[in-house]
């Protein structure tokens, strides 16, 4: 099977480690839309609470728009496609191991064309 990159420009399959902790990112010149294909990662758009998403969920995160991607109880995978390309790639970076301090995080996030957003994220009851 082909990589997903080579079949669909600008994709990319994130592995998110249990546990990961939420952070808010922000994309101001791109689209990014996330599916996931394993695992129940907790994601959201705008300022809500990360909620626990099913294999086969599909979540939009369009430009200028906070979004969030924590990890849930088990590992999870991901596949994040940025219209245009760019952000995707600055998210496997930002969400896989080993986990980035808050400097790194902002710092490699920005890099990518991303800002993290260090208000606290709402907690679900």
């Amino acid at each position: 099977m082909e990589p997903i990159d080579a079949v669909l420009p600008g994709a990319q399959v994130l592995t998110l480690p249990a546990g990961t902790p939420a952070h808010r990112y922000l994309a101001r010149r791109a689209d990014l839309v996330l599916v996931v294909l394993e695992g129940a990662p907790a994601l959201a758009v705008g300022a809500g609470p990360p909620q626990a998403r099913p294999a086969g969920s599909v979540v939009v995160c369009p430009r200028g728009v906070t979004w969030s991607v924590a990890g849930g109880p088990a590992p999870a995978r991901l596949a994040a496609v940025g219209f245009p390309s760019g952000p995707e790639r600055t998210l496997a970076a930002l969400v896989g191991p080993p986990p980035l301090d808050g400097a790194a995080l902002v710092a490699a996030a920005a890099d990518g064309g991303l800002e993290v957003v260090l208000e606290p994220l709402r907690r679900v009851p």
